[in-house]
């Protein structure tokens, strides 16, 4: 392993550590110690969601023209900052769900820059393989955030200052290891520059020409739209609503999901990736629907979260091989476009799978509203079979 990807994979971890927090902490603050409604627990995560919507492309036309490294220095920089007003805020009970939704959308326009540099940054330091570099990323960022989540359901005993303070510290500790990735100078800064609305459109362009790229968006869009929306709406109202949990539940399910993912992850690690990787991606969406489908069946509290660790196992190969497929495919000259692209298209479908789950919730109840994410990514992975090329694709080894 080389020096670069060494402090790559320290960044990202750092990086994810407070990410984790935030998972746990925001629907436990909005959800728990507010105790806002179920449609309003979906607005508020819908809030740091549409900034990323918004801004995405151009986070990633920025990636393209500018040093990634040195954005990524400066956007952690900044985003140790409102953990710590937070915190200032809630010692003064000043807390507010306004204030939660400030906090949310100033958040997520920082993730719409950090996102597309952070991905393209990854091609600078993987050398060939792809695949297996992007298996090892997320495997390593998915297992750290766990910590994360961990930090996170402490808020219910430690408090949410402290809680708060632990998440600008270890953001601050991910940009000390972004300064320390050895890079060399970046070719894209040589190019010659186009309008940016035009750049953006090149990269559009080339993602819909792409028979590899447009599938790959297409279900990342269903799975922001459906699985996320379940992800980070349904499942803590269900915690709150049929088994009365806390932050230390929500973080229980978070972790469960995330050592699942984890799981594929290791194995895929161990067998050295999958050379059918758009078979590989389709076939995990019909498992994991069908996963999901499981709960809205009355469980016991550990089936529940048994459930949800083999969703998560499910999940872990529809995050790889996705990815893996854009990134092999996506030319140097166009990667942060291609991969803010990506991004957006996973980002387009969570604020409205937010609200929508948020909505189901209230008007079908947790469980009859499991149904509304398993039909939608079941009619999508279906139209993905049959009308795009996307079983058809295999892993391509090249040099980045």
């Amino acid at each position: 392993m080389t020096s670069g990807l060494r402090w790559y994979l320290t960044s990202s971890a750092l990086f994810l550590i407070p990410g984790g927090i935030q998972m746990v902490l925001f629907p436990y603050l909005v959800a728990v110690v507010l105790q806002e409604s179920a449609t309003r627990v979906g607005l508020a995560q819908m809030a740091g969601q549409i900034p990323m919507l918004l801004l995405l492309l151009f986070g990633g036309l920025v990636g393209d023209r500018v040093d990634q490294k040195r954005l990524l220095v400066i956007l952690q920089s900044v985003m140790l900052l409102p953990p710590l007003v937070i915190a200032t805020l809630h010692w003064n009970d000043l807390l507010s769900y306004s204030v939660l939704i400030a906090w949310a959308v100033f958040g997520g326009t920082l993730g719409a820059f950090a996102q597309p540099a952070r991905d393209a940054l990854l091609n600078r330091i993987s050398g060939r393989e792809i695949q297996r570099v992007v298996i090892l990323v997320i495997g390593v960022q998915f297992f750290i955030q766990i910590i994360g989540f961990a930090v996170g359901a402490m808020a219910s005993h430690t408090g949410i200052t402290l809680v708060l303070c632990v998440q600008s510290f270890t953001m601050l500790c991910a940009m000390l290891a972004t300064r320390r990735i050895p890079l060399d100078p970046v070719a894209a800064n040589q190019r010659p520059r186009q309008h940016a609305v035009r750049d953006i459109a090149e990269g559009l362009h080339m993602a819909w020409h792409s028979e590899a790229i447009r599938p790959a968006v297409i279900h990342a869009f269903s799975t922001g739209l459906f699985f996320a929306g379940s992800y980070i709406v349904l499942i803590p109202l269900m915690i709150r609503d049929l088994y009365g949990g806390s932050s230390e539940e929500i973080a229980f399910a978070f972790a469960a999901n995330m050592l699942g993912s984890s799981t594929t992850i290791f194995w895929l690690m161990r067998r050295g990736g999958i050379e059918r990787s758009g078979r590989a991606l389709l076939i995990g969406s019909l498992v994991s629907l069908s996963t999901l489908s499981i709960l809205s069946q009355p469980l016991t509290e550990p089936w529940f979260y048994f459930v949800i660790y083999l969703w998560g196992v499910c999940g872990g190969m529809g995050m790889t091989m996705s990815r893996s497929i854009v990134q092999e495919a996506a030319p140097e000259s166009h990667r942060a476009r291609l991969l803010s692209v990506f991004s957006l298209g996973m980002m387009g479908g969570m604020p409205f799978g937010s609200v929508m789950l948020g909505s189901c919730v209230d008007l079908l109840g947790p469980r009859n509203a499991v149904w509304v994410p398993v039909i939608g990514v079941l009619a999508i992975t279906l139209f993905l079979i049959f009308r795009t090329r996307l079983w058809q694709i295999q892993r391509q080894h090249i040099t980045a």
